[in-house]
């Protein structure tokens, strides 16, 4: 991923005894030549750092008051909390406690925390301590490091995941964490050093400023040791969440048609939009629109505007997730357009920094090993790539895959090229093909695998149920009714533990069969739940779940099962219409 910030703290991270290091004002010159922006993030009051440092037009920004004010260097400032107030001021005054006052912040020496403890709740102040060091600063809640940050980046027109935050005390957690990358200094808190991604070993400032200059000079965010910004794929009530980090690693997401490949490549980009990344998704099928309903998202195309050459370089300046539907065109205009501006996203991302990620569907019809190397800018990673035949992608493409991602794949053929890139990876650990097969070609609905090279799959092939989404999937939703679940898991009616009749192990087998079993064997499935609960747990769709929830309580108490049986098929039709209304050009189907 790009670098385009570093925001370092001041005090004992750059500068001791309030004088910055020669060294690191080099490093700092350095890097803005390159195009890096440096700013600094400080518990300082602005005034005071002034003093110290001299004239701050030697970076592009500051934070001052550890996030209350920020100030840009052709002498614009702005406050970003409240000033102090006056009677906690007279307090301290009266109590004979030296402090100082900025705009915003209020700091005094630590030994005072349990008067200042007592004052912010007698005056009932919403303020809260931030130690650093043997000092402490009173601030209001909501104002940190973080936020001071964000808001000066936002200024700034820059994304703080392009960003490496460099610090060195307790008041510089925030500042780590928010930043994509977090560094800490050897020669500072040791529990700031646990939590951060890189320590920068050394005994002074001047280390920093080596850095600095190696860093810059890159133009990439480095590798992380530890990522505390995760995707979740798994959720299950009681086990901890299974999780994934995708920052600067290219994805291969897999699957049959109809097996859900897009549901899961959705969830990725979902989750990545919610945590603030910028994201380009080519959807040549119109998969993805209600990704609109996120924010700062938009979907264009499908029948309307879709930006032409200049008019998606504009629309990237701004800085929105956009989705590209690409379904009202025929195939050849689909692999025109995906060329030609493949390659002008892939251009500002070299150069701003976003979109974070970028996202093909489809992507066997549009790649060759010619066209890879040209459209595909493989040294910053971060494309996701959707195919039902990862097969037909080049060798060169496939290796670029640092995650690969699949949902049920039944053809042999495309089992073998994603175990392929396994056995590269990890040689004979990987497995044979045969068990590979097996794994892969029984994934259910709302199932998916994590293979090798992905490191988290830990060598082997990661079954797991795909997590909720909040937005729900477009197209094909009649394609749920029909999807099966894994074997063993099917819907069986029982008579006291014991089978009878047929299974269903699809919505609409369900529909079929529902309406042949004996009532006082659906009276039985009704009062344990089973109808609702088998819904909810393989198909993940809660909205119908309840629906027969409800459906399976009233029968209980007053309805029929003749009624309940009415009520579950027309509940799954509304929601996934048959095949029969799907074969019909003039219906209306709801996004399921």
């Amino acid at each position: 991923m790009r670098l385009r910030v570093i925001a370092t703290d001041y005090d004992g991270t750059i500068a001791i005894d309030g004088v910055l290091d020669p060294r690191v004002r080099e490093a700092i010159g350095n890097a803005r030549r390159r195009g890096v922006l440096v700013v600094i993030v400080s518990g300082r009051i602005l005034s005071e750092l002034r003093e110290v440092a001299g004239d701050l037009d030697f970076v592009d920004g500051v934070v001052a008051e550890n996030g209350a004010v920020i100030a840009l260097p052709n002498g614009y400032t702005t406050l970003l909390g409240r000033s102090p107030d006056v009677a906690l001021l007279s307090e301290l005054t009266h109590r004979g406690i030296d402090f100082k006052v900025g705009r915003c912040v209020v700091e005094m020496d630590a030994e005072f925390a349990d008067v200042a403890i007592e004052l912010i709740r007698s005056l009932e102040l919403p303020l809260a301590i931030t130690f650093n060091r043997g000092r402490m600063m009173l601030l209001p809640a909501a104002v940190s490091k973080s936020s001071g940050l964000r808001e000066l980046l936002n200024t700034l027109g820059v994304s703080i995941h392009n960003a490496i935050g460099i610090g060195d005390a307790e008041n510089d957690h925030e500042l780590l964490c928010t930043c994509e990358h977090g560094v800490a200094v050897q020669w500072g808190s040791a529990r700031l050093r646990e939590i951060a991604d890189h320590v920068i070993e050394g005994d002074g400032p001047a280390a920093v400023g080596d850095y600095i200059d190696r860093i810059s000079a890159e133009l990439r965010l480095p590798a992380s040791r530890i990522s505390h910004r995760k995707l979740i794929l798994e959720d299950s009530e009681g086990h901890a969440p299974f999780q994934i980090g995708l920052r600067g690693r290219s994805v291969l997401v897999a699957g049959d048609t109809r097996s859900g490949k897009s549901w899961l490549a959705g969830l990725l980009i979902e989750q990545m939009i919610l945590q603030g990344y910028t994201v380009y998704v080519f959807d040549p099928e119109g998969d993805y629109n209600n990704l609109a309903s996120l924010p700062n998202t938009v979907a264009l195309g499908g029948g309307r505007l879709l930006p032409q050459g200049e008019d998606l370089t504009v629309l990237l300046q701004q800085g929105l997730s956009v989705v590209l539907n690409l379904s009202h065109l025929n195939h050849a205009e689909k692999t025109d357009y995906i060329h030609r501006h493949l390659a002008i996203v892939a251009a500002h991302r070299r150069e701003r920094g976003f979109p974070h990620r970028i996202l093909i569907d489809e992507c066997h019809y549009y790649f060759d090993d010619s066209q890879s190397q040209t459209l595909l800018d493989t040294e910053l990673d971060a494309y996701t790539l959707v195919t039902y035949r990862p097969s037909l992608l080049p060798k060169s493409v496939l290796q670029q895959m640092e995650v690969v991602a699949v949902t049920r794949l039944s053809e042999r053929e495309e089992v073998d090229a994603v175990r392929r890139l396994g056995v590269e990876a990890m040689g004979d650990v990987a497995g044979d093909a045969h068990r590979w097969y097996d794994q892969l070609s029984s994934l259910g609905i709302n199932e998916a695998a994590l293979l090798p090279p992905t490191d988290e799959a830990e060598g082997k092939v990661r079954r797991f149920f795909v997590a909720p989404r909040l937005t729900s999937h477009v197209r094909h939703c009649t394609k749920y009714s029909d999807m099966p679940v894994a074997k063993g898991r099917e819907f069986v009616f029982t008579d006291h533990g014991r089978p009878v009749g047929s299974s269903a192990a699809t919505l609409q087998e369900l529909v079929d069969v529902i309406p042949k079993v004996p009532p006082r064997i659906l009276s039985r499935h009704c009062r344990q739940h089973d109808f609702s609960r088998w819904i909810e747990t393989l198909f993940a769709d809660h909205d119908l779940a309840s629906d027969i929830r409800h459906l399976e309580s009233t029968c209980c108490q007053n309805g029929t099962i003749d009624e309940f049986v009415d009520g579950v098929c027309k509940a799954i039709e509304s929601r996934y219409p048959s095949r029969h209304a799907a074969s019909n050009p003039g219906a209306t189907f709801p996004a399921g």
